[in-house]
């Protein structure tokens, strides 16, 4: 029976952690995500457990181990709720942006592209050659995939370590046989104990289910002919040694798996960018987002050469630290989709079914490009939290009416005090009846230029914008004006109730 959470949304644990929803659920465990209210933009997932008997110490047992791990491919750990008189505790560790591989093989059926699979195995060897390493060794025992999740670069992170422990030498078998059927050593759940070689064999497991699209993970006669040509050959004969059933028989460590997976042919091919589409299909899992109402934020500018795209990819970079973040080119012939993909996408070579113009995720942000004679409406945008829309110089059907219905319209502005008047005219010839709730940016400008222009139309507030030079830079001072420009969507304030915001400050 699935245990209830005690945290709802709102609820702030331990003084410091707004509980925004839950984001996964087992049978004896929830995962939350967190706001931090004394660090703010920043995220955790808050692991709740409840726990009794023989088992009440696993939660805090698991805390501590993770307390002492660092390792770029692990979660970190900010804080600890020892178990209260009901035995439930908290466990605060990083939040991790993306998807587990299950969900990710859930919405790619079929075989997982070979150039992936040996680079999700160099990753993950990395990081069991490091638990693999202290001493005592640190045995993972769970290696699956729901315990993996994988970002927008195909970077991966192991996470849940409810049954990892620590090898014990002289030991015969373990005390309490845990693993995941199919996954899961066979001295696991035998007479023998979960030694650094059970990790190894639970990595064969996952890549045999990886490159016969989760059909299989335990090796069987005539296995060898069904992997031709799903996955690079040198890649097989790993497989089939990793899955033997005699610890002895297997690789030694994951140094000489390693060792092995890198002289592979095909070992450095970049695997491909996780298509955004990926990450919305599945975001009803993994997000808060699809319980809450889509903020967009339109960037508008009076004039070529204002920042517009620049400041909304600053925008997005912002917004993608509390959320799901879309950025939409609506500019019809734009090319800056192009290059941002050019530049992100490496390797494209490796990936020639790419087609141009595909979704993508980058840095926590998904990128698209609005086709030729479509609408907004009609990309899949709906899963997201946020979406940002670059509208260049509006000019285009469409334009000026996307701007004014956004809940946060941004109008680039130039801080030149003699571009002023230029300013005002583009203001009244917009034909926009409802003003109230736009928001005019100044790049660049001074207090003075600033202060003029509030003066002068009454009802603005405006905005004066650093110079970043850097679009994608994650701090410094134009962050620090963006978080005051979109407070109010991250508080979920609603903007009809807030009146003008042409108000002089």
């Amino acid at each position: 029976m699935r245990m209830e959470s005690k945290l709802s949304a709102g609820q702030i644990l331990g003084g410091r952690y707004k509980i925004s929803g839950i984001i996964g659920s087992g049978g004896m465990s929830h995962v939350h995500l967190a706001e931090d209210l004394r660090l703010p933009g920043k995220r955790w997932a808050v692991k709740e457990c409840v726990t009794a008997g023989p088992q009440y110490g696993n939660v805090q047992a698991e805390a501590e181990l993770l307390i002492s791990l660092n390792h770029r491919r692990l979660p970190r750990v900010a804080d600890f709720y020892p178990p209260d008189d009901d035995g439930y505790s908290y466990l605060v560790m990083d939040y991790i942006e993306g998807i587990t591989l299950a969900h990710l093989m859930t919405a790619n059926p079929g075989p997982v592209p070979g150039a992936a699979i040996l680079e999700f195995a160099v990753q993950l060897l990395e990081v069991l050659q490091y638990l693999h390493g202290h001493h005592p060794p640190i045995v993972y025992r769970d290696l699956k995939p729901s315990n993996i999740m994988v970002n927008g670069q195909n970077e991966l992170m192991l996470i849940d370590f409810g049954i990892a422990r620590s090898f014990r030498n002289g030991g015969t078998e373990d005390t309490v046989k845990l693993g995941t059927v199919g996954f899961a050593a066979p001295e696991q759940y035998g007479d023998g104990q979960s030694q650094p070689v059970s990790d190894l064999y639970g990595l064969g497991a996952l890549l045999l289910y990886m490159a016969t699209g989760g059909k299989y993970s335990q090796w069987m006669t005539g296995m060898d002919r069904q992997l031709r040509g799903k996955v690079p050959a040198g890649l097989v004969p790993v497989i089939q040694r990793l899955l033997r059933h005699h610890p002895e028989d297997r690789y030694r460590d994951a140094m000489s798996v390693l060792k092995v997976i890198s002289s592979i042919e095909g070992g450095s091919a970049a695997a491909s960018v996780i298509p955004a589409s990926t990450l919305t299909s599945t975001s009803k899992s993994t997000s808060t987002s699809t319980s809450k109402r889509t903020s967009t934020v339109a960037l508008l500018g009076v004039a070529h050469g204002l920042g517009t795209t620049h400041t909304s990819l600053a925008v997005s970079g912002w917004l993608s630290r509390h959320d799901t973040t879309a950025w939409v080119d609506l500019c019809p012939g734009s090319p800056v989709y192009d290059r941002i993909q050019s530049m992100v996408v490496a390797a494209k070579e490796s990936d020639p079914e790419r087609e141009s113009g595909e979704p993508f995720l980058w840095n926590g942000v998904h990128y698209w490009k609005l086709p030729e004679g479509r609408r907004l409406s009609d990309l899949p945008l709906g899963n997201y939290r946020y979406v940002v829309m670059d509208l260049g110089v509006g000019g285009y059907e469409g334009a000026l009416e996307e701007f004014a219905r956004s809940d946060v319209p941004l109008l680039m502005a130039s801080g030149a005090d003699w571009r002023l008047e230029e300013t005002l005219l583009w203001l009244h010839r917009s034909g926009l009846p409802d003003q109230t709730k736009w928001k005019v940016c100044l790049p660049m400008a001074g207090r003075s230029s600033v202060s003029l222009l509030q003066g002068a139309v009454r009802e603005g507030k405006v905005f004066g914008l650093p110079v970043q030079i850097n679009p994608f830079k994650r701090e410094g001072k134009l962050v620090e004006v963006l978080g005051e420009l979109l407070k109010d969507i991250i508080d979920n304030r609603s903007y009809s109730k807030r009146g003008s915001f042409f108000k002089r400050r």
